[in-house]
């Protein structure tokens, strides 16, 4: 079967290498964002079969990052995505992985490893960039907890609650808690924060 696919991402250099790797594939593109609200519009109009998108394309008050995710996991819970992202945050990664999302790629990997993920993901596989593995595999070892805790704050700007984040995170209503609390710091000042989270995130079924 013809793969067609959307992209998105909110810098057109970007968009014009995904598009090019897609097309070494064989796929189609069907449709280009650069902002949520376009992909969700992209999405309702066109047929697709795997999403290629940036994990943070803030435009104004628009819904990015996990959230966006997860609305687009709800209203689509059969397409295929592959994620594209710096980010190397442990519980992030992870809250992607358990939201369907089947291909979490790091968008400075070269070419080829975007264009080996899209192969994958069409055979049925999930893919993380090496990059991520460790990460995604043990959050407890995530180095960026700012990021987290960003993440956190613009959920709760956005109207959802404590144990709402921590349901979508995975995460112990404790650890959401802390971080709502604390100051952003650098990762090693947060280290208090992030065995707190450990600790209880290991007593998790």
């Amino acid at each position: 079967m013809h793969t067609r696919v959307v992209i998105a991402d909110d810098h057109l250099p970007v968009l014009a290498s995904v598009g090019a790797a897609v097309s070494a594939t064989g796929a189609t593109v069907v449709a280009r964002a650069r902002s949520p609200d376009e992909l969700f519009a992209a999405l309702r109009d066109v047929a697709c079969d795997l999403l290629i998108c940036d994990y943070a394309m803030p435009v104004d008050e628009q819904v990015d990052g996990i959230e966006m995710v997860h609305r687009v996991r709800t209203q689509w819970p059969q397409l295929p995505v592959i994620m594209l992202t710096t980010m190397s945050n442990g519980v992030l990664l992870r809250a992607l992985l358990a939201q369907g999302v089947r291909g979490l790629i790091d968008k400075a990997a070269p070419a080829l490893e975007l264009h080996a993920a899209i192969r994958a993901v069409q055979e049925g596989g999930t893919v993380v960039s090496p990059d991520f593995a460790e990460a995604a595999a043990g959050w407890v070892r995530h180095t960026d907890e700012p990021v987290l805790r960003r993440e956190i704050q613009r959920m709760l700007e956005r109207g959802r609650s404590p144990g709402g984040i921590a349901e979508l995170l995975q995460l112990p209503l404790s650890c959401v808690e802390r971080h709502m609390r604390a100051p952003d710091r650098t990762a090693s000042n947060a280290e208090p924060d992030r065995l707190a989270c450990r600790d209880a995130g290991s007593r998790r079924p």
